[in-house]
């Protein structure tokens, strides 16, 4: 009889616990949404319509990720993820622009990707490539990573970084590289290096076969000449000469150069006097147009050194020279055109002339004797 009544008991439950449910999903349908209130609740009935309401409660999605959206006209609830989205990336300060951006992503990536379009627009929003793809028909995924290299040389509002990536890359296939790897890796060290004019200049001029492109001029061991071409290039992180005696005021060099050569100068000044600096950085805007892209200079790591009170031409005999040759690789320099080497560097002994690569190639050069170009040889 006991069990009997158990039984009974536990039907009664049950049954008032189904009621209980059906009668609050009938009354209350929004009860399983988190953060549901009274408030927001005249809000979704006010602003969603059914399909939004029956979304709403299928994917119990909290209020709190769609709340700010929802008094707008262009809301649409399927789409509160990308609103979200592009508002964290705080690129947008309008919710209008926000919603507006989003629903067109929304259009185009769900017609050209379905299922994946989610994951395509949080690529294009990490990239901040939105605004692009919804502009230009030539956008490609594929050169995602060409956009993000490019695009930071161009102005906010101009977007034929697509249309010249597709030109590099045709360039880069005329060049040899066919591995798009290889492309990607080749766009990343040129864009690092090279301002939007100069990169145009290299990959959109015809060079004689024999030149090369220079890649990555930021390379301390970067060689330059008839051969290695860099265009237009201007190095970044260009310093005004200070403290040390020069011909003219104006002289420039990188910081890594300019910061060894002010120690090579304090050092050196401590055993000779009447050291000269006569040349740093040149710019391709004062060379010759036949020099532009093939002189070391462009590069702001080249001195050229003098005793002042001493000829030009007897610079080779002082002690300011003799000590340079013996020490300069000690602080990143090397003789940039010794003797006995005019075959190799295809330029005439000059003592005047020194090229800062680092300490630990200037020391690796100077033990084995060996030139610039001797170097990239053995290492190409």
């Amino acid at each position: 009889m006991k069990i009997k009544t158990w039984h009974l008991f536990f039907v009664i439950i049950v049954l008032f616990g189904c009621s209980f449910y059906i009668v609050n999903l009938k009354f209350d349908k929004f009860y399983r949404v988190n953060g549901i209130n009274n408030d927001n609740r005249v809000l979704i009935e006010k602003y969603l319509d059914k399909d939004e309401q029956t979304y709403l409660i299928d994917n119990q999605i909290s209020i709190e990720l769609f709340i700010d959206y929802l008094e707008f006209d262009d809301f649409h609830l399927q789409n509160y993820q990308y609103y979200n989205y592009l508002k964290e990336s705080g690129r947008y300060k309008k919710t209008s622009e926000i919603l507006d951006v989003a629903n067109s992503l929304v259009t185009r990536l769900s017609y050209l990707y379905k299922d994946s379009a989610m994951n395509q627009a949080k690529l294009l929003i990490d990239r901040s490539l939105e605004m692009v793809f919804l502009s230009e028909e030539n956008f490609r995924f594929d050169y995602i990573d060409l956009y993000t290299d490019l695009k930071p040389l161009y102005a906010s509002q101009d977007y034929s970084y697509i249309e010249d990536a597709e030109t590099y890359v045709q360039r880069f296939g005329e060049m040899g590289i066919d591995d798009f790897d290889d492309v990607k890796e080749t766009m990343h060290m040129m864009t690092q290096a090279y301002s939007k004019d100069a990169l145009a200049d290299i990959l959109k001029k015809e060079l004689p076969h024999n030149v090369q492109i220079v890649y990555n001029p930021n390379d301390l061991s970067t060689l330059v000449d008839h051969n290695h071409y860099i265009g237009k290039y201007e190095p970044t992180g260009l310093l005004l000469v200070q403290d040390i005696p020069r011909i003219r005021y104006a002289i420039y060099l990188q910081s890594d150069a300019y910061n060894a050569l002010v120690k090579m100068y304090q050092d050196l000044s401590k055993k000779h006097s009447g050291f000269l600096l006569r040349e740093g950085y040149i710019g391709a805007q004062s060379l010759k147009a036949d020099e532009v892209g093939y002189t070391e200079e462009q590069l702001g790591l080249t001195i050229e050194v003098a005793q002042s009170q001493i000829p030009y031409k007897d610079f080779d005999n002082t002690d300011i020279s003799k000590w340079l040759q013996e020490h300069a690789y000690e602080y990143g320099f090397i003789l940039r055109y010794p003797k006995e080497k005019a075959s190799i560097t295809n330029h005439t002994y000059d003592p005047h002339i020194y090229r800062y690569v680092g300490k630990g190639l200037a020391k690796s050069l100077h033990e084995s004797d060996l030139t610039l170009e001797e170097y990239q040889s053995q290492n190409k």
